[in-house]
């Protein structure tokens, strides 16, 4: 993801949109084997950087579940799109791993602190209404209504649009 993501900026994309194949956004991580241990969370954090740090808008079509690392792919993004069907959930308390500084920050800035809370801290998932009533969600819809709006944003003035994508990026969480 972080290459493509880099790659399409590097080639002139104006708005990137990641979505799910299938009928999940990101189940989200293997937790089995050593690669979790090892390799898994520098890519993750890496992977976050790079969608919060590539100078186009970032929008995430949430097709489906978002689940651990999948709601993390969602929250670095700058906008989302949320499926009716779709949901957000970490469920690290239930695996009895912690999460990052990044994500919980990220998650509390753009949520709430009693969303946040209710998905970190009581392991539940939040619906596609709930993130949309407090602001986790842009808007509802499907892909087609992700591109629609990545047509729209592409055809804004790309220096503003990069001066916001850093003010709002600025949120605390950068050097998490």
């Amino acid at each position: 993801v972080r290459e493509a993501v880099e790659g399409a900026e590097a080639d002139g994309t104006r708005v990137v949109v990641i979505t799910g194949e299938g009928t999940s956004f990101c189940a989200g991580a293997d937790l089995s084997g050593e690669a979790i241990a090892d390799e898994f969370p520098e890519a993750l954090l890496s992977m976050n950087r790079a969608l919060q740090t590539v100078s186009v808008p970032v929008i995430a079509a949430v097709n489906g579940p978002a689940v651990g690392a999948g709601t993390q792919l969602a929250i670095a993004a700058d906008l989302r799109v949320v499926d009716s069907g779709a949901f957000f959930a970490i469920p690290s308390t239930r695996l009895a791993i912690a999460v990052d500084n990044w994500t919980v920050k990220r998650l509390v800035s753009l949520a709430g602190g009693g969303p946040a809370r209710t998905v970190l801290l009581g392991a539940e998932q939040l619906s596609a209404e709930q993130a949309l009533t407090c602001g986790l969600a842009n808007k509802l819809g499907d892909l087609d209504v992700a591109h629609a709006w990545a047509e729209e944003i592409a055809q804004l003035a790309p220096l503003s649009l990069r001066h916001l994508k850093l003010v709002f990026n600025d949120d605390g969480t950068r050097d998490e």
